[in-house]
């Protein structure tokens, strides 16, 4: 019953799933207390497994990271790294009671960090940090990389395609050092450039003229090309203008000749990302006026982490 329960509250609400069971068993089994009360004892187990290896961890040798991988080479080795933050919205808190101590400030938003890492057979493993705070998800990768990839004999081709967070690269850097081949993904790329340009152009018709010029250069990388053209350009918004000219020049490094490597057969976009990050958080908990606390948007994200890598049916083994 607690294992038919923990499937479907990743799937509907808790009071659905409550209605769901009565009606196939003819009894109130669970009740939304109860189903919540299971769902925090299995994180506290798979937090628990995540800080045994983290600890195991510490024995195993750690690879040694390639300083540079041709991304265009179509025969050329990589192990591939996708990584994004979701986030969903925050309970709003309770209010204060007369006299009372007041509550700190909560934040508006939840945000996880989730990291797909390419393993030996090709396949890919879904991690986050644990529930509880205690493992973030650098501790995670690290461990599951000298797991994964620790008694490799040659330098490790990683190659990370993100969405360019700040938060995002300095992970990456405490994971594979300062030399690591990031690419900036090309669908957030093409995202940004029409979200600036739809501000900055007069009409439709020239921020689609503007768009199809900016992102013919970049698909291309030609960075300076597509800085030169959005820099003279006479914009409605000149603070847009500003802010897409600072992107491009702090990514200029992790913008790369998509249209040569997408030839090479090579990933340039991180559609699978997004479909993790929909996966582990946001078909269930970003739909329509559904808001969390962090342990409970957390809680479902590690149910659903655990599935996705197959090991659901250990987590309920007798």
């Amino acid at each position: 019953m607690e294992e038919l329960g923990l499937y479907y509250v990743n799937r509907l609400s808790f009071h659905e799933v409550e209605r769901l069971v009565e009606r196939i068993s003819g009894h109130r089994l669970a009740c939304e207390q109860t189903l919540w009360n299971w769902a925090l004892h299995k994180a506290v187990e798979l937090d628990a497994a995540l800080a045994q290896e983290v600890t195991a961890g510490q024995d195993l040798p750690a690879p040694q990271i390639a300083s540079s991988v041709d991304i265009y080479a179509p025969a050329a080795e990589e192990v591939l790294v996708l990584t994004d933050a979701i986030g969903v919205k925050a309970q709003k808190p309770t209010r204060d009671k007369p006299g009372g101590a007041p509550t700190l400030k909560e934040a508006k938003r939840h945000d996880t960090d989730v990291l797909l890492l390419e393993r030996p057979d090709g396949d890919f493993v879904y991690l986050a940090g644990s529930t509880d705070g205690a493992l973030s998800l650098v501790d995670v990768v690290a461990a599951r990389l000298r797991k994964e990839w620790g008694q490799r004999q040659t330098a490790l081709p990683v190659v990370a395609l993100t969405d360019g967070a700040r938060c995002i690269r300095l992970d990456l850097t405490a994971l594979f050092g300062s030399d690591v081949t990031i690419i900036l993904d090309w669908y957030h790329l093409q995202k940004r450039v029409y979200e600036h340009l739809a501000m900055m152009a007069h009409s439709k018709t020239e921020r689609e003229s503007w768009e199809r010029t900016v992102l013919g250069y970049l698909w291309r990388g030609q960075v300076s090309e597509a800085l030169g053209f959005v820099r003279e350009v006479s914009a409605r918004n000149e603070k847009k203008q500003s802010e897409l000219v600072g992107y491009l020049e702090k990514h200029a490094g992790e913008i790369i000749d998509y249209e040569r490597r997408r030839t090479a057969g090579k990933w340039v976009g991180s559609g699978c990302m997004e479909k993790a990050v929909d996966q582990v958080i946001g078909l269930r908990q970003k739909k329509k006026g559904m808001s969390w606390s962090k342990q409970g948007s957390q809680t479902l994200a590690a149910l659903r982490i655990a599935e996705l890598n197959g090991q659901w049916e250990q987590l309920f083994a007798a």
